[in-house]
C-alpha cells in the first residue's frame, strides 16, 4: 500500500491525503455532535427525574404530615385506612396513574423487607441497597442501565425509617389490625428508627432517544462528506491549473534536452531531478573556471577523515604556512534543513564549551565550520580489530573513554551515540590518545534538546543504543553506560553482542530487554568481566551501573 502511494503523482497524493483528512474530520465532527446531543439528553433526563422524585416526595410528606394525622384524630388507634394513611400506597397509586399517561416512565418504591411482596427489591435494586448502606453520606445514584429489556436512565434516592412510621413498621404487636389483616406479619415490620427502609427510583427510557441521535450523527457525517467531496473536486481543478501544470512545465523544460523526462513520476521528483541536472551544469562550469570550492578562508580542505552524524571531518592545512588542521563541515543536506542545522549548531557549541584531553582543541570557528587540531588516525572500530587491542594499550583507551564519558555527564551532557566510528586513535610518542569527533546526537542541559522537542524519535545505531533510547527517552546518563557495555563486549571479544539486520524497533526492544547476564558466555571472557559487561548492559536502568566511575572502578581491577 505504501509503495503504491509513493508511485502516485503529486495530484493524486494530494487528493488521497486530503480525502483522508476530510474523512477523519467528518468522523470527529459527527462523534462530537453525538457526544453533545447525548450529554443534552442525559441532562434532560436528570432534570426530569429530579422533578418527578420531588413531586413524589411532596406527596409522601403531605400524607405523613397532613392526611395521616387528620384521619388518626377522627378514628381509633387501631384504625388504619391504607388508601389515605400509607404514604407508600398513596404515592405508588398516584404514579401508576402517571405512568399510564407517560408510557415508559416507571416509579418504584422498593424494600428488602416490604409489606407488599410486589414492592420487593430485584437483584439490581438489592445491590443498590448495599451501595447506600456502605456509605450513609450517599443520597443519590444516577446511571443508564437495562430495565425490563430497555435501556433506561435511572435515578435512585434512599429513604430511612422515621419515628412516625414505627407505629406501622416497628413492633408487629403494635401494628394496626387492618394493616395485619391486609398484608399479614411476614414482612414490613421490625424496623428501627434510622434503618434504610427503602429506595425510591424513577426510570426514564432513553434507548429510542439514543438511536435517534445516532441517526442524526450519521446524517451529519454524510452531509460533511458530501460537501467535502464537492470542495475537493473544485480544489482538484484549481490545484491542477495553478500548481501541477506549472511544475510539469518547469521540470520538462529543464530535462527535455537531456532526454530524461518521465511522465509517470511525481511532479516534485521531476523538479528535484531537474535541479540536480542544473546543479551538475553549474558544478561543471565552476570546475572549468578553476573555482571548485575546496577552501574556507585561508584553510585548504584535504581528503575526508571520517563522517559524523551531521558533518564530515576533513584533513586540511593553513594556506600561508601549511600548518595541519582538521576541518569539521556540516553536510549540505543538514545545513539546508533548519531542524538538523540547529542540531549541528548545538553540537558545535558543546564541542567549544567542554574541556577534556579527548575533545579536540578548537582553533577557530568559521560560521558552521570548526577548525580543529590535526587528527589523522585510526578509528576505534578498526583499532579494536587490530593486534594493538591488548594489554596496557587497551587499558589506556578504556581509561580515557570512561573518563571522557564521566566528564560529559558531570557537565550535564549525555552523548547518546558512543559508536566506535566517532572516535579516532592517535599515536604520539608510543602512547595512544583517544579523540572524539562527533556529538551530533548529544543533549546538554544548558540548551534545549532539539531532537526531543521536535519529536524526531530514536536517532543512531540501534546496535549500540539502550532500550529506553530506542523508545525515545533521552537525557539519562545510564543510556551511555549501556553503550559503554556494548563497546567493552566488542573490545574484548571482537564481536557484537547483538547482530540484527533490518530488524524492527519491537525486535530490538525485545532482544535488549530480555538479554540475560549469561548471553556473554562462550565468548572467552572471564567471569568477572562477564559480570561487569552484563551489569552495564542490563535492560532495566535501575540494574545498571548508575555512575561511569563505578563501572571503571570494577573494570580497572579486572584488566
Amino acid at each position: 500500500m505504501i509503495h503504491y502511494l509513493t508511485d502516485l503523482n503529486l495530484r493524486n497524493k494530494f487528493l488521497i491525503w486530503a480525502g483522508l483528512l476530510v474523512c477523519s474530520f467528518g468522523l470527529l465532527a459527527s462523534s462530537l455532535y453525538y457526544v453533545h446531543l447525548r450529554s443534552i439528553l442525559i441532562q434532560d433526563a436528570l432534570d426530569t427525574s429530579e422533578v418527578i422524585l420531588l413531586e413524589v416526595e411532596s406527596i409522601r410528606e403531605y400524607v405523613k404530615e397532613v392526611l395521616r394525622p387528620t384521619i388518626s384524630k377522627l378514628e381509633s388507634r387501631d384504625t388504619f385506612v391504607i388508601e389515605a394513611m400509607s404514604s407508600t400506597f398513596v404515592s405508588l397509586n398516584i404514579m401508576r396513574r402517571f405512568n399510564k399517561k407517560m408510557p415508559g416512565y416507571t416509579f418504584r418504591r422498593v424494600s428488602l423487607n416490604p409489606l407488599n411482596p410486589k414492592n420487593k427489591a430485584d437483584e439490581f435494586e438489592d445491590e443498590m441497597f448495599s451501595w447506600f448502606e456502605d456509605d450513609r453520606s450517599r443520597t443519590l445514584w444516577r446511571g443508564i442501565v437495562p430495565r425490563k429489556g430497555r435501556l433506561s436512565f435511572v435515578t435512585m434516592i434512599p429513604e430511612y425509617m422515621e419515628k412516625s412510621c414505627l407505629h406501622c413498621h416497628g413492633d408487629v404487636r403494635q401494628a394496626p389490625a387492618e394493616l395485619i389483616k391486609r398484608y399479614g406479619t411476614k414482612g414490613g415490620f421490625r424496623f428501627k428508627e434510622g434503618d434504610l427502609a427503602g429506595i425510591n427510583s424513577i426510570s426514564i427510557p432513553v434507548a429510542s432517544a439514543f438511536a435517534r441521535i445516532k441517526r442524526d450523527a450519521v446524517v451529519v457525517f454524510v452531509a460533511i462528506q458530501a460537501g467535502a467531496a464537492l470542495l475537493l473536486f473544485l480544489l482538484h481543478i484549481l490545484f491542477n491549473r495553478l500548481v501541477i501544470q506549472r511544475l510539469t512545465h518547469v521540470s520538462s523544460s529543464l530535462l527535455e534536452e537531456n532526454g530524461e523526462v518521465r511522465t509517470d513520476r511525481d511532479e516534485l521528483d521531476l523538479l528535484r531531478q531537474s535541479v540536480k541536472t542544473l546543479s551538475r551544469y553549474v558544478t561543471a562550469a565552476r570546475k572549468g573556471a578553476g573555482l571548485q570550492p575546496n577552501f574556507i578562508d585561508s584553510y585548504i580542505i584535504g581528503p575526508p577523515i571520517t563522517a559524523g552524524t551531521l558533518s564530515w571531518l576533513y584533513e586540511g592545512h593553513r594556506e600561508q604556512n601549511n600548518e595541519k588542521v582538521s576541518i569539521k563541515i556540516g553536510f549540505n543536506e543538514i545545513l539546508s534543513n533548519p531542524l538538523y542545522a540547529t542540531c549541528l549548531r548545538a553540537e558545535l557549541k558543546i564541542l567549544r564549551s567542554v574541556q577534556h584531553e579527548c575533545i579536540p582543541e578548537i582553533i577557530e570557528q568559521k560560521g558552521d565550520t570548526l577548525i580543529m587540531e590535526p587528527m589523522a588516525g585510526t578509528d576505534l572500530g578498526d583499532w579494536m580489530q587490530s593486534t594493538r587491542n591488548r594489554g596496557a594499550a587497551r587499558k589506556a583507551i578504556l581509561a580515557q573513554l570512561c573518563d571522557l564519558t564521566a566528564t560529559l555527564h558531570v557537565g550535564g551532557i549525555v552523548h547518546h551515540d558512543l559508536r566506535p566510528e566517532i572516535f579516532l586513535i592517535l599515536e604520539k610518542e608510543r602512547e595512544y590518545i583517544l579523540k572524539i569527533t562527533d556529538m551530533g546526537l548529544a543533549s546538554w542541559r544548558g540548551i534545549p534538546d532539539v531532537i526531543l522537542s521536535s519529536g524526531l524519535g530514536p536517532q543512531g545505531d540501534f546496535r549500540y543504543m539502550a532500550p529506553e533510547l530506542i523508545l525515545g527517552t533521552r537525557d539519562d546518563p545510564r543510556s551511555d553506560i549501556y553503550t559503554l557495555g556494548v563497546l567493552l563486549y566488542r573490545m574484548f571479544t571482537g564481536a557484537m553482542p547483538f547482530e540484527r539486520r533490518n530488524a524492527t524497533i519491537k525486535t530490538w526492544l525485545t532482544l535488549k530487554r530480555e538479554a540475560r547476564p549469561s548471553f556473554t558466555r562462550g565468548q572467552g571472557l572471564s567471569p568477572q568481566l562477564e559480570r561487569i559487561i552484563s551489569k552495564a548492559m542490563a535492560g532495566r536502568r535501575g540494574k545498571r551501573y548508575q555512575w561511569v566511575e563505578d563501572l571503571w572502578e570494577d573494570l580497572e581491577k579486572e584488566i
